[in-house]
């Protein structure tokens, strides 16, 4: 699968599939492997782009992120769209993933169709993201399986892009990161997914994003936790799809 150099770094992405496009926006420590679940789905309706961040996957690696960070991801998108020679399209992010796509949708609303935000997040809850944060860091440079999967997805990268993670969520100087004021200038139509058990975020979270939308609907999953598409991959799928569909003009092939 090829690669385009973005903002002068070099990025992966797979595209598949026909029709309006779709992007999907992985999370912090994740790379497009998180969507393996769903793309093959989406891919039947819709051109789905997937690609690895910048510093994740097998994009070029970035050792440390500025404060802000998020805002650099922003400008990275809309420099893939122009270098696909996409005009439009409708995101699907999680977590970091979804703030971007959040951000993008606020900033450049011309390039951005509808939005499915799962487990959004656009401030730093300080009573429950940095101490979970925290508490992840600990308990995945612990287990077998944890660390396995960060090298599935980043190779020997995998503990810096942790670490990287960790070392910007746990640092007080981000604490002051705030976008929530952007939300009013979302005009397309949002799904905004939250997991009741999400130990970052809280539902009051996801309630508030969904609050100050113009065009929103909040789906809350009880009994799932941070990442609803890997969780209950078939169920989000199936919620995703039906509201790409609702709010693109889908290939009929």
């Amino acid at each position: 699968m090829p690669d385009v150099v973005i903002r002068g770094r070099r990025v992966y992405y797979e595209r598949c599939g026909a029709g309006p496009a779709v992007v999907l926006l992985h999370h912090a420590t994740a790379s497009s492997r998180s969507w393996r679940r769903q793309v093959p789905v989406l891919a039947e309706r819709f051109q789905v782009i997937a690609y690895d961040r910048p510093g994740f996957g097998r994009s070029e690696p970035v050792e440390r992120w500025a404060l802000d960070y998020l805002t650099d991801d922003v400008a990275d998108l809309v420099a893939l769209l122009d270098a696909l020679a996409v005009a439009e399209a409708a995101l699907v992010g999680h977590s970091d993933g979804a703030a971007i796509a959040l951000m993008a949708a606020a900033r450049h609303p011309s390039r951005v169709r509808c939005v499915v935000a799962e487990a959004p997040h656009v401030f730093v809850d300080t009573a429950t993201c940095p101490p979970a944060v925290a508490r992840y860091y600990a308990m995945a440079t612990q287990s077998p399986s944890l660390l396995a999967a960060l090298e599935r997805d980043h190779g020997e990268n995998g503990l810096q892009v942790l670490r990287r993670w960790r070392d910007r969520w746990t640092d007080p100087a981000f604490w002051t990161w705030d976008v929530s004021g952007e939300l009013e200038r979302v005009g397309c139509p949002v799904l905004v997914v939250h997991g009741v058990e999400d130990e970052f975020f809280p539902v009051a979270h996801a309630e508030l994003v969904a609050a100050r939308l113009v065009h929103s609907e909040l789906w809350l999953l009880p009994g799932v936790g941070h990442m609803p598409h890997g969780e209950r991959p078939e169920e989000f799928t199936e919620r995703a799809l039906a509201f790409l569909l609702q709010h693109t003009a889908p290939s009929s092939s």
